[in-house]
């Protein structure tokens, strides 16, 4: 690959990669490229993963350019990201705790990081210890411990 396909690929890889992953804007945006360019930038992004390509490095004008902005979508958090940009980040999550939430999981769903099953398994932990609790404020001991011994599982017994 030679220095213009690089950076054609790298201007290719930051418009698809800038939009959040699983969505209709990334697919939109892979459609658009067409169908060859598409396979060239999934080797692209392979070559990357592995090792065998540089990873793109930010450039200075986005560095400038971050100084001024706030965090408003998903492109100028991986951006601020890119650019070292933690005050602003620290300011976004402040503010945003939600939607720095769902940036982050989905940075950590296009690299394939993602547990999808770790919310379900919060939500079933939460609702255990709520159980619990329920079945261990019965002010009857003889109920309490009817409770206890039909929901052995809970109490780890």
């Amino acid at each position: 690959m030679n220095q213009a396909e690089y950076e054609r690929m790298v201007k290719i890889y930051n418009y698809v990669y800038s939009a959040p992953p699983n969505t209709k804007e990334r697919e939109k945006r892979l459609a658009e490229i067409g169908e060859e360019t598409s396979s060239k930038l999934w080797d692209f992004y392979c070559g990357i993963c592995s090792g065998r390509i540089k990873q793109p490095e930010h450039t200075n004008s986005e560095v400038d350019t971050m100084g001024e902005k706030k965090i408003t979508s998903y492109e100028d958090f991986i951006k601020a990201l890119r650019c070292g940009e933690s005050n602003m980040l620290y300011k976004f999550r402040r503010n945003n705790p939600e939607r720095y939430t769902y940036y982050a999981e989905q940075m950590e769903a296009s690299f394939g990081r993602k547990n999808p099953a770790k919310k379900q398994d919060v939500k079933r932990l939460e609702e255990e210890k709520k159980r619990r609790s329920e079945i261990l404020s019965i002010q009857d001991t003889t109920e309490r411990h009817k409770a206890i011994s039909e929901n052995m599982a809970l109490f780890g017994r």
